[in-house]
């Protein structure tokens, strides 16, 4: 594994708490190793149950206000990454893992963790590599503390409920694969004895 996947360093691989160590508050430690272990906990349920091993590391870790504020989709001020209280791990291009999550909340509630709906994280990555022409790259965002709504799996923000009623119209269903997704998005060929 690469540093880059690290949850303390960014993509260019540079220790944030020693790039931030100004906004790096001693507690944050603990909080890191704390939602570490929870979420390989639960990866470790995963993979006994799947035999589907995740991409290592995760995607965003800890961040420091400066780096939050430059990350897309973060909640700006309120992120629970600016406390290291939660972590975005890597997922399959599928999302299975999230896909999971989401099938296994008891799971979740046994380790007492959080989850953003898969809409959040995996279908924005998905339409995000079919603009881009590249691979998708899921992750699954998983904190100690519930949001305000209480919720074991909540909508990160005021989109996604429409995109996940998109997504369901569209005849998407959760577990499906990138490809599955893919093939519903694209538009239906009539031939010419349909017209």
């Amino acid at each position: 594994m690469t540093q880059k996947w690290d949850y303390w360093n960014g993509s260019d691989e540079e220790d944030r708490r020693v790039a931030y160590a100004k906004s790096f508050l001693p507690e944050y430690q603990a909080n890191g190793d704390s939602v570490q272990a929870k979420i390989a906990t639960v990866v470790a349920v995963f993979r006994a149950e799947t035999g589907i091993d995740l991409p290592e590391g995760y995607s965003s870790g800890w961040r420091s206000p400066a780096v939050n504020d430059k990350t897309q989709n973060s909640a700006k001020g309120t992120s629970l990454h600016l406390t290291a209280e939660a972590g975005d791990k890597r997922d399959t291009d599928n999302g299975d893992f999230a896909w999971w999550c989401m099938r296994n909340q008891h799971v979740l509630e046994i380790h007492k963790l959080w989850m953003e709906h898969p809409v959040g994280t995996t279908v924005r990555s998905w339409k995000l590599a079919t603009k881009t022409d590249d691979d998708p790259d899921p992750w699954c965002h998983l904190q100690v503390c519930p949001p305000k709504s209480g919720l074991r799996i909540y909508f990160p923000d005021t989109v996604a409920p429409g995109e996940w009623d998109e997504f369901l119209k569209a005849g998407g269903v959760p577990g499906m694969t990138y490809e599955a997704w893919k093939a519903l998005r694209k538009p239906s060929r009539r031939s010419k004895a349909d017209v």
